[in-house]
């Protein structure tokens, strides 16, 4: 090929060639570079192999090969050249046989649309001849981004980590730490160590190269890439060392957030409200300076096509190569997969003008066919804008791997290798490693010594990297890195007909650039060829570059820059005369100093502004996209706007017509109107807190990549909350106000009034939520702050007490409260008008009898302590207003500093986090069990893989962790002699003529999922689905493990032994699904002996189980982790989805299953977990199960653990189904052997070309015209497995079936019992939700004990300062109860769906578990507010029994309305309705409970009076404290009065309609309505469709 006119890709981004004046002239030579040739590449087994890759054999065999075949390989090259660009090239090819050239698009086969290049518009025609050649008529005419040679030296990085003895937190633990925690602080000395890290790193990162990071888990990968992205400070818990410099300036010196985008898998999180699209382009308009109002005459000109369409280029190529414009408009929530949330993330950045991106394993969870198409965008990127790319990837395949230039690979801190990635195998090849395709990642986990040769001798990582530090590569490194001038260094793969004249040069004694004595630098190009550089190449070559490192024929790199003088002098003459008689593959490094220019300066001075736009346009574009939020979430707007409207109107029908009476209980109503509607308003906001946490992380990461300003944030949402709380200040207050008849003087200025007031109070609740939100860890922590802060500001409103009974210490609180001072308000302006004086009502008012000269609003504001400063009305208004400026301006100050990361509710809390001496450590034990299983494998499954036995430190020894498991074995050895060990049932798996079909609702069809599909599976074999798509692959397991779909249809014959799906069926089967779900506040062992508790038959006795749990753990290695929570797991190891994965085949196998089925079990570890796994289903296989799973994309040596594979076809039908071979022989033999199939190349992985032939492979392909199908059909192979199923029938007839008559295993009490005690284990580890919500009691106790503390019963102020604590009480306990238990019933829920999937309990054991285990945790907090705040306040304490019966009802209180919250739950689809209809109901009880309005004013809603469990509590509740018998009272009584003489519960029972005679039936009537409360909600959990399991 050669480049002709094709525009040089790294044309516009290299910087001027550098000078060679200066130096003497030794040789001259004009070398030109052989065509490249592949000389690996051979034909298939049945061709004899060639060695060339043009030679006349090759050519005379496509010329003979078949149509089917030349159109094949023919498609294949046309698709590759046309993505890189070089469509043209093929098109002169054919102008001598044929007219033009039709275009082929790109996509799937069946969707391939001719279009001629006229008929395309906007985007699709400037990217006709695919994006490569866009980017590169793009970097002509834009400016480039500042180059950036990074440089790393000396890295050295240290955690402190606590090292404690101490179990997980628990309730009890965490509450006798209450009591003993001072005490153990001082006599506990700190326990410890810093772990190393980072172990002195050292390397750089080129413009144009993509890196590969490559380690296993623990290693330090990530630390490497926070560091060089400069997110990682040195603290008092951190150590750093070393430096980072990008070109010639140290990190600090610069703003790295504009250079650099950091990519995690962490960071995979978007709103979930936005569409794709708009996700993108907010990205864009935050970080991409060039913006078409922007662009030049040149640049409009160019994008002329795209401008008219109203297209934005960037925007559209990034969607188009990252393959999302086919879901560019859906929401980022649940309507995209995880694949394309990912897809996201990176193209979310890779719209922004950055010079490095580093990626911090991204692609966790992907296909690797997805992986591949995204690392190779990445790479031509790079390519294009000379930007550089550092990737850390847990799985790789091959082609994965080719695509990356360098590579680092990274072992316990240390770097083992760092060099062009074509050198990494040769290099180890050199120390004595045989030369697999996966070597590196076994090596760097460090069980290399599997591949080492016989005569070698096994290194250990520290040997390893002592030998990189001798090696050339490191050398050639630190040559690069320490020295003082910056180097661009690009490697070039000989392109044909590359020309270079070449220059022997030394050093002249005069020169401002020092070189070294002898180099090799390239004088000229060929004026033939021009500027080379192809895809595989980083840059391109110019005049004046050094080479600086040569390989030919696929050797390893042959530095000619380290060593002495006299060395390098001699590589260098040797490589000239090389590249003189240069023959095969040739690559090349080069050099050239980095020269500033006057334009790349105007650029660093442009990225070094904090931020892409203003403040102001930032603002706006954040207003826009809070707009978007808002209006997507229209439903829930909706819903708060009626939310408004119906307390608003409820409030106004319940204090109906009570304003402009001069009635003191009237005039009290209205004065309540007051309270509640401030109370009401201001709580509709709370459900803005969880809302405001969900969009936090994302805050972060805009954040962190200086997307904007953080003060832009909370402006933007200041103002978009704005309209929404005047709107629902207006939807209350229309209903509120009117109805009540409250003041309508100055022509309806008091409701504005009003209005403005209600509105100011929205708004401060609002902006309170959203300071929560951004202090608040975790959502209880939130809901915990909320609860406390609205009961100060309830409590010190100045209604529920009286300012003159606050004590001394808390009356400051009162006038810095703006609730207080929004009643204050209200009461002033709607007295107004209440004008007449209190002399004509003496008798009739009582608060006129004590201020008889004043007018009735004076007197009446005056006796009830209300503040009336006619001078200054604006005060209320100007205190809100300032509280609400200061709640903003200190969420501003939290956005800006804090920062929580990756903490979750549903996960346990360490004390503290376990140190781990060495992140690779925790392997040892494990692989003592698995090691010892090649010495049992035989020859026939030879070329399966094991681990060998990682050599243990003599420390290591000493673990009583490895003799417990080394007792174990050797006991299970034992048990299966003597016969005690469980038995596997063996069990035949057939399947014939499977076919199912699924309801489209879109198609309003019925659409074939797959067809056809006949096969077995025998015990002792492994059984592997491959190809299809994703969905035909794991619909078939399912139906295979008899989990079929109720509204779906599937067709066929499936039994076990016999026995068709049924009780009977799932006995004998366990499946592992993909979603690895577990109770997390269950240790790994009790999670075991929960399933096999469960699942395993009645007739095995409790110390069988408990010893088949042990082998289990044993089994899988996960004895190290036995006693820890399943949610600590994530602090004490990096290899959190390995132990993941374990532990849900744990599970499964504690139910000692026949055939165990297993979904995608090696996807998204690397590849020493993926050995471990596929080890472990080997022994499993051996121990005599039938093992069935899906793969998805997987390379030879993970397949060939399999014994047969299923393979099908993208329509769901079976191309093939036998036996794999070793390496996979027997599966490539097969369809090698099919007549015109494609060539295949030694070169090529086995799957790849099967795959590829059926085009599923990891690169698209379109799949050859051959019909696999009935290929098979007719085969052989089909012949015999018929006969083999035909015997497999004849043997099932023999089998006599055990059938079962029970649907579950284990029996009813024992299934209660076990899921009580598993929910009661949550409860009591869970300490954020149960500790929290007892300090939270403790704290309210304490608030209102301290307020109303020993009040007297001197005046009326007092009596009902005390008995209105008791209505207080009441509303904290009962709506923060209400409200808690809806985030938490959830929290398992995905546990519960799996478990009812694998049939382990009846489903309504689940609700009555919680419902059970909640009540001691209830005694104990309502004990803490009695006991603390009723003691303090002296009410409810005369007596023990008076004490007891107190806090009865307290308790019956708030079991009553959590078991209504969780009512509301499960008959509510979604948790955020569930919050709604809670806060409205509970507010509705709260102001019909006869407080505020009396049980005689109540006129539209008497049977919520009596159906109000807050009413019947508050009654009790008041009864018990007040009551005293005046009937029989005589002079000597001790029934408390008032200064009038009345007794107090007279004048108490009288106001409020209470009756002691009534304490019991409130009992009695709270318990039953509990009752009704927990049976709804059990009724609703197992008959309402969105609380039953869905489709696994």
């Amino acid at each position: 090929m050669v480049a002709g006119d094709d525009i040089p890709i790294a044309e516009t981004y290299s910087p001027r060639p550098s000078s060679i004046s200066g130096y003497s002239v030794l040789s001259d030579s004009v070398i030109t570079l052989p065509i490249t040739t592949r000389g690996d590449e051979e034909m298939p087994p049945k061709i004899p192999p060639m060695s060339g890759g043009s030679t006349p054999e090759v050519r005379h065999k496509l010329e003979n090969a078949s149509p089917e075949t030349a159109r094949y390989i023919a498609l294949r090259m046309y698709h590759s050249l046309k993505r890189h660009g070089l469509k043209d090239e093929v098109g002169k090819a054919f102008t001598r046989e044929g007219p033009e050239i039709e275009e082929v698009r790109e996509g799937h086969a069946g969707n391939d649309i001719r279009k001629k290049s006229e008929e395309l518009m906007g985007m699709q025609f400037l990217m006709r001849d695919g994006f490569v050649s866009y980017l590169r008529d793009v970097a002509r005419i834009t400016p480039p981004i500042p180059q950036q040679v990074v440089r790393f030296s000396g890295i050295m990085y240290s955690a402190k980590i606590d090292v404690s003895s101490d179990e997980y937190e628990t309730f009890g633990n965490k509450v006798v730490g209450c009591f003993l925690g001072p005490f153990k602080t001082l006599v506990k000395e700190s326990n410890s160590t810093w772990l190393p890290i980072l172990k002195g790193v050292d390397g750089y990162i080129m413009p144009g190269s993509i890196t590969l990071l490559l380690g296993p888990p623990g290693c330090g990968k990530s630390s490497l890439l926070e560091i060089i992205a400069g997110r990682v400070q040195e603290s008092k818990n951190s150590k750093l060392q070393g430096s980072v410099m990008y070109n010639d300036k140290y990190a600090p010196e610069i703003r790295l957030s504009r250079l650099i985008a950091y990519i995690s898998g962490e960071l995979n999180k978007h709103i979930p409200f936005l569409s794709v699209r708009e996700t993108l382009e907010f990205a864009r308009d935050c970080t991409q300076g060039l913006r078409p109002e922007n662009f030049t005459p040149q640049m409009r000109k160019f994008f002329a096509h795209a401008l008219v369409e109203g297209q934005d280029p960037f925007l559209e190529y990034i969607l188009e190569i990252v393959s999302m414009k086919n879901v560019e408009h859906k929401l980022t929530g649940e309507a995209i997969s995880d694949v394309d949330r990912q897809k996201l993330t990176t193209a979310e950045l890779e719209l922004g003008t950055y010079s490095v991106m580093l990626y911090d394993q991204p692609f966790s969870g992907f296909d690797l066919a997805a992986t591949y198409d995204l690392v190779d965008t990445i790479r031509t990127i790079s390519r294009i804008q000379q930007s550089s790319a550092l990737m850390a990837l847990t799985q790789l395949s091959q082609e994965v791997f080719d695509l990356f230039d360098r590579i680092i690979l990274l072992g316990e801190g240390h770097i083992l290798f760092q060099g062009p990635r074509q050198d990494a195998i040769n290099y180890f090849a050199n120390l004595g490693y045989r030369k697999p395709s996966h070597v590196l990642e076994d090596i760097v986990a460090g069980y290399g010594s599997q591949y080492m040769a016989a005569e070698a001798i096994p290194l250990a990582i520290n040997e390893l990297a002592e030998c990189y530090r001798t090696s050339d590569h490191h050398r050639d490194v630190m040559r690069t890195v320490g020295g003082d001038h910056v180097k661009h260094k690009y490697w070039v793969e000989s392109e044909p007909g590359l020309g270079l004249s070449l220059k022997m040069t030394s050093k002249c004694s005069v020169d401002t650039e020092p070189r070294r004595e002898t180099e090799l630098v390239v004088a000229k190009l060929s004026k033939k060829v021009g500027h080379s550089g192809g895809i595989e190449s980083t840059g391109r070559v110019q005049a004046g570059d050094v080479i600086t490192a040569i390989s030919m024929n696929n050797e390893e790199m042959q530095y000619l820059a380290v060593g002495p003088q006299k060395i390098q002098q001699e590589r260098a003459l040797h490589a000239s005369s090389m590249l003189k008689k240069a023959q095969g593959h040739i690559r090349i490094q080069v050099e050239r100093y980095r020269e500033e220019e006057e334009e790349y300066q105007s650029q660093w001075e442009q990225f070094q502004r904090p931020f892409v736009q203003t403040w102001w346009k930032s603002t706006k574009t954040l207003i826009s996209r809070q707009i978007k939020i808002t209006k997507r979430l229209h439903a829930l707007m909706k819903l708060r706007l009626f939310q408004a409207i119906a307390l608003g109107l409820f409030a106004g029908t319940l204090f109906y017509k009570l304003g402009g009476q001069y009635n003191q209980q009237h005039m009290n109503s209205v004065r309540a109107l007051g309270f509640v509607s401030t109370m009401s308003i201001m709580l509709i906001n709370l459900v803005q807190l969880p809302l405001n946490m969900l969009q936090r992380p994302i805050f972060y990461k805009h954040r962190a990549q200086r997307f904007f300003k953080a003060s832009s944030y909370v402006v933007a949402h200041c103002i978009v909350n704005l309209p929404q709380t005047l709107i629902e200040a207006l939807g209350y207050s229309l209903g509120a106000y009117f109805l009540a008849g409250l003041s309508l003087a100055g022509n309806g200025a008091v409701f504005l009034e009003y209005l403005f007031l209600l509105f100011l109070v929205a708004y401060f609740g609002s902006s309170i939520f959203f300071f929560l939100s951004a202090i608040s860890s975790i959502v209880e922590v939130g809901n915990a702050l909320a609860g406390l802060l609205v009961s100060i500001l309830l409590l010190f409103s100045g209604f529920v007490i009286y300012p003159s009974n606050i004590p001394s210490y808390w009356k400051w609180l009162i006038y810095i409260n703006p609730i207080h001072w929004a009643n204050v308000s209200f009461c002033r302006f709607q007295f107004n008008s209440y004008t007449e004086p209190c002399s004509n009502y003496l008798g009739q008012l009582p608060f006129c009898d004590q201020f008889p000269k004043k007018t009735v609003r004076k007197a009446y504001l005056s006796f009830y302590e209300l503040y009336d400063d006619a001078k200054r009305p604006w005060l209320a208004y100007a205190i809100l207003l300032g509280w609400t400026l200061v709640t903003n301006l200190l969420a501003l100050m939290s956005m800006k500093k804090l920062e929580f990361r990756g903490t979750n509710q549903s996960l346990p809390q360490l004390k503290k986090t376990p140190a781990v001496s060495n992140f690779t450590e925790d392997t040892e034990s494990e692989f003592q069990s698995v090691s010892s299983h090649k010495e049992h494998t035989d020859d026939k499954r030879a070329s399966r893989y094991t681990w060998p036995e990682k050599p243990v430190p003599a420390h290591e020894n000493l673990k009583d962790n490895g003799g417990v498991e080394k007792w174990i074995e050797e006991f299970r050895v034992d048990l299966e002699r003597s016969g005690l060990g469980i038995p596997v049932e063996p069990v035949i798996l057939l399947f014939e003529d499977l076919s199912f079909t699924r309801f489209n609702e879109g198609m309003k069809e019925s659409v074939s999922v797959f067809k056809h599909i006949t096969g077995y599976a025998r015990p002792q074999n492994m059984l592997a689905l491959v190809g299809g798509c994703k969905t035909s692959k794991s619909t078939l397991l399912k139906c295979l493990a008899g989990r079929i779909p109720p509204t779906d249809s599937l067709s066929g014959n499936l039994h076990a032994n016999g026995v068709k799906p049924g009780a009977t069926f799932f006995r004998l089967v366990g499946y592992v699904e993909k979603l690895d779900a577990h109770q997390p506040y269950l240790s790994v062992r009790e999670s075991l002996q929960f399933s096999a508790a469960l699942r395993l038959s009645q007739a095995i006795d409790p110390t069988s189980r408990r010893i088949h749990v042990e082998l289990v753990l044993n089994q899988l290695g996960l004895m190290l982790y036995s006693n820890h929570l399943v949610g600590s797991l994530r602090n004490a190891t990096g290899k959190t989805f390995e132990i993941a994965k374990k532990m849900t085949i744990a599970v499964e196998l504690a139910a000692n299953p026949s055939i165990l089925f297993l979904e995608e079990p090696i996807c998204g570890l690397d590849t020493a977990g993926t050995l471990k796994i596929l080890n472990i289903l080997t022994q499993l296989s051996e121990s005599g199960r039938a093992i069935i799973a899906t793969l998805t994309h997987p390379n030879a040596r993970s397949l060939s653990f399999f014994n047969q594979a299923l393979i099908l076809t993208r329509e769901g039908q079976q191309a093939y189904y036998g036996s794999i071979g070793p390496n996979c022989n027997d599966l490539l033999n097969y369809f090698a052997a099919i007549p015109e199939s494609p060539l295949y190349f030694l070169n090529e992985s086995p799957v790849s070309f099967v795959m590829g032939a059926l085009g599923l492979d990891i690169r698209t392909r379109s799949p050859l015209p051959l019909n696999f199908v009935d290929i098979y059909k007719a085969s052989s192979l089909h012949e015999f497995h018929n006969k083999e199923i035909n015997n497999i029938k004849k043997l099932s007839k023999k089998i006599i079936p055990k059938c079962t008559s029970s649907a579950y295993p284990a029996p009813y009490p024992r299934q209660a019992s076990l899921v009580l005690l598993r929910t009661q284990r949550f409860l009591w580890r869970n300490v954020q939700y149960t500790y929290g919500r007892l300090t939270g009691c403790i704290m309210i106790g304490l608030l209102m004990g301290s307020l109303y503390f020993q009040i007297e019963y001197k005046d009326v102020y007092g009596l009902t300062s005390r008995s209105l604590y008791i209505y207080m009480q009441v509303i904290l306990v009962g709506v923060i109860s209400a409200n808690n238990v809806i985030p938490q019933i959830g929290t398992d829920r995905l546990v519960y769906f799996r478990e009812k999937r694998a049939g382990m309990y009846l489903p309504i054991f689940y609700p009555v578990s919680w419902a059970v285990a909640e009540i001691p945790y209830f005694l104990i907090a309502t004990l803490a507010v009695v006991g603390v705040g009723n003691g303090m306040a002296g009410i409810g304490t005369d007596s023990a029994a008076e004490f007891l019966m107190y806090w009865l009802v307290l308790f019956m209180l708030a079991l009553c309305v959590t078991y209504f919250g969780m009512m509301v739950t499960f008959l509510a689809p979604v948790p955020t309705l569930a919050a709604f209809i809670v806060s409205i109901v509970t507010s509705l009880w709260v102001s019909a409970s006869g407080v505020v309005v009396v049980l005689s004013d109540i006129r539209f809603y008497r049977w919520m009076y009596w159906s109000n469990p807050f009413q019947f509590a508050i009654n009790a509740m008041t009864s018990i404290s007040f009551y005293c018998d005046t009937t029989e009272c005589r002079a000597d009584c001790r029934c408390p009065r008032l200064p009038d003489g009345s007794f107090v519960w007279d004048r108490l029972a009288s106001a409020r309609t209470l009756s002691y005679a009534r304490i019991d039936t409130d009992i009695l009537t709270l318990s039953a309505m509990s009752v009704l409360f927990a049976g709804l909600a059990f009724l609703f959990f197992v008959v309402l469709k969105h609380n039953r399991s869905p489709r696994a």
